[in-house]
């Protein structure tokens, strides 16, 4: 029977829950995000939960501070070796000190990582159950990338930590599809990501970023906001924007985001070879309130990437209500008959097509579309409600494992 919300209300009372997480720091983009905002939200509704990446401390305690979290509720190890291949070897040993009645369940967020060495060691460790949480990484093109890697993680420790998770938590009923493919045979639960209320930015921090970016005062804005990363297809958003570029020249599109090994050259060299560096601008990392600049300021927001889970970006696009365009490698997992932008394949000709009318969409009926997106977000994606979803699979969880050792 598909598990699309937990339903039951049972107790996390006595509960710790271990919330794992490579990294929250703002470059960790949505799964971070989803760790420390998913942990906030728990600890909001007064369950006993902790957090751990692999982070330093400083800027982990910075990223808590933002989020609402407890510093006191991070934990973290004492850290070895680069930040690409950082351990922690004591930090299943302070996890384990954390005062708890006995029943423990142990979260993890992302694949293929120290992390999910570390949350097999715990599971182990407690005897208690584990949720994966894997924010996309078993959809069929992110499988395909750096398969070698991936083989020998495997190997090592996830196909393991797969078998014996007590849940898989998939973000939408097409990522549990690809759970399913992938060969796991267990519970799937689909519990969406949540988002924040949006910063509001005023008329003159607005301006201030556009000077800041050389982008006219009249300029339309199409705002790209995601890792540069082959996964992301930036070359088709390019592509399409320089053909139509030449029927609706008021347009810029604003691509911010951090470089994943090295991407960002190819894509600076596709915008040389397309004669469209006037139009484009190339940002980095945003957070803070640029990166509410940059959302207030956009008119459109647009994602073309080859396959996603539930990207945060796009959630909080919604949440500044801003229409989008974005490829169909994944679904939003809510049906609403409201329209709230352009959902198309990831095919050159279907997608310029569609940023064509895009681009000849009146400012008004973007607008309209754009608060379309705010009041869907805010029905279905408040941290608030995931948290009271996590906490039901959690109890569910802890009442199964009782009733199996009982």
């Amino acid at each position: 029977m598909p598990e699309n919300a937990v339903g039951n209300r049972l107790s996390l009372d006595g509960a710790t829950v271990i919330e794992l997480v490579s990294s929250i720091a703002p470059e960790s983009f949505g799964l971070g995000y989803a760790a420390l905002n998913l942990a906030a939200a728990l600890e909001r509704a007064g369950v006993n939960v902790y957090l751990a990446s692999v982070d330093e401390a400083k800027v982990a305690y910075e990223a808590c501070e933002e989020a609402g979290f407890p510093r006191e509720r991070f934990i973290c190890g004492s850290l070895i070796g680069p930040s690409r291949l950082r351990l922690t070897p004591f930090l299943v040993s302070r996890l384990s000190r954390i005062p708890n009645h006995g029943r423990r369940i142990v979260h993890t967020h992302g694949l293929w990582t120290y992390v999910s060495y570390l949350a097999a060691a715990l599971r182990k460790h407690f005897q208690c159950p584990l949720v994966v949480s894997p924010h996309g990484s078993l959809e069929p093109y992110a499988l395909s990338l750096s398969p070698h890697k991936k083989a020998i993680a495997s190997l090592l420790y996830e196909r393991r930590n797969l078998l014996t998770a007590s849940c898989l938590w998939a973000l939408s009923e097409q990522e549990k599809a690809s759970i399913l493919a992938y060969g796991f045979a267990g519970r799937v639960a689909v519990i969406p990501n949540g988002v924040n209320r949006s910063v509001l930015c005023s008329a003159a921090e607005v301006v201030e970023f556009r000077t800041k970016y050389n982008v006219a005062p009249a300029s339309r804005l199409l705002l790209f906001l995601a890792r540069i990363a082959p996964k992301k297809n930036l070359p088709l958003l390019l592509k399409a924007f320089a053909k139509n570029l030449k029927l609706q020249p008021e347009w810029v599109l604003l691509i911010a985001g951090s470089d994943e090994r090295g991407h960002i050259h190819e894509v600076r060299a596709l915008i040389h070879e397309l004669g469209i560096e006037n139009s484009v601008r190339l940002i980095g990392q945003v957070a803070g309130r640029e990166k509410a600049c940059a959302f207030t300021a956009a008119s459109v927001f647009v994602l073309p990437s080859h396959s996603e889970g539930l990207p945060i970006a796009v959630l909080e696009a919604m949440e500044y209500a801003k229409p989008l365009l974005l490829t169909d490698g994944w679904t939003l997992p809510v049906t609403t008959p409201t329209r709230f932008g352009w959902r198309v394949s990831g095919e050159e000709c279907s997608f310029e097509n569609a940023l064509f009318e895009v681009m000849n969409t009146s400012d008004d009926c973007l607008k309209e579309m754009g608060l379309n997106a705010r009041s869907v977000v805010r029905e279905h994606f408040g941290w608030d409600g995931v948290a009271m979803q996590a906490s039901s699979l959690y109890a569910s969880l802890l009442e199964g494992s009782r009733a199996s050792n009982g």
